[in-house]
């Protein structure tokens, strides 16, 4: 069976838990403000996952089905490819999962770019994006009506995700804007590095070194620290300052 993309799982959850997703320009929306892409929905129709027509999609009989074989076949191939490492705190992350994976392998000197509770750090802010059910589209907005999910968008998306919203609007206040804008995109978004930089116009590697700045910050929020190592050696924090209440 093919694999579905993590987009298509979510769609499809959607539609099992809610109303008929509706077209919007080039995608279906589908409860929580679910979207995937119009030609991605079409083939979930060929292939007999869900029923549609030009302007809407609805589950099925078999809908349920599919999704549970999709999860399983996900979970072998989750545990066939997980790289473990040990958070800040000593949580195990799969890196293989995070778009941090990458900075945070030891090169050959044995050094990483990114420490642990900079890594960490950076997937709570992916698991808050994902709780927020934000799509793209919105990265860069943190208006009221988009991330705060007040007013009738707030019964729409539910009190989990605007909840999550309003954390993020927190966030964008609390972190410079270019580094609030760089760890969305790229920890919340999966955007790479050279992309980022190109959508800026930046020069190369900058958006590699705002990213570190913006993960220490986000560590500070978040009461993460960075360990010393060697006799005597205690858990310190990166920064003095008393701790910011946000994420929790």
């Amino acid at each position: 069976m093919q694999r579905a993309s993590k987009a298509a799982l979510r769609f499809v959850r959607a539609l099992l838990a809610g109303a008929d997703a509706r077209r919007e320009g080039g995608t279906f929306v589908a409860a929580g403000n679910t979207a995937l892409p119009a030609a991605e929905a079409r083939e979930l129709v060929a292939q007999g996952v869900i029923a549609g027509d030009r302007d809407t999609c609805r589950a099925i009989a078999g809908t349920a089905q599919w999704l549970k074989r999709q999860m399983l076949d996900a979970d072998a191939f989750a545990a066939q490819h997980r790289v473990e490492a040990k958070g800040a705190e000593g949580a195990t992350m799969n890196l293989a999962e995070s778009p941090l994976a990458r900075l945070a392998t030891p090169g050959p000197d044995g050094a990483a770019f990114l420490m642990p509770h900079q890594v960490e750090a950076g997937e709570r802010l992916r698991r808050l994006v994902e709780r927020a059910q934000l799509q793209p589209r919105l990265t860069m907005s943190y208006s009221a009506a988009h991330v705060a999910g007040g007013g009738a968008g707030h019964s729409e998306i539910g009190d989990m995700a605007a909840d999550a919203r309003k954390a993020l609007a927190n966030l964008h206040h609390e972190l410079p804007r270019d580094c609030a804008e760089v760890v969305l995109d790229v920890c919340g978004f999966g955007k790479g590095l050279q992309q980022v930089e190109a959508e800026r116009g930046w020069p190369r590697r900058s958006a590699k070194l705002v990213l570190r700045i913006a993960l220490d910050r986000l560590a500070e929020v978040y009461g993460l620290s960075a360990a010393a190592t060697g006799t005597g050696a205690r858990q310190r924090g990166w920064r003095e300052g008393p701790r910011v209440a946000m994420f929790e």
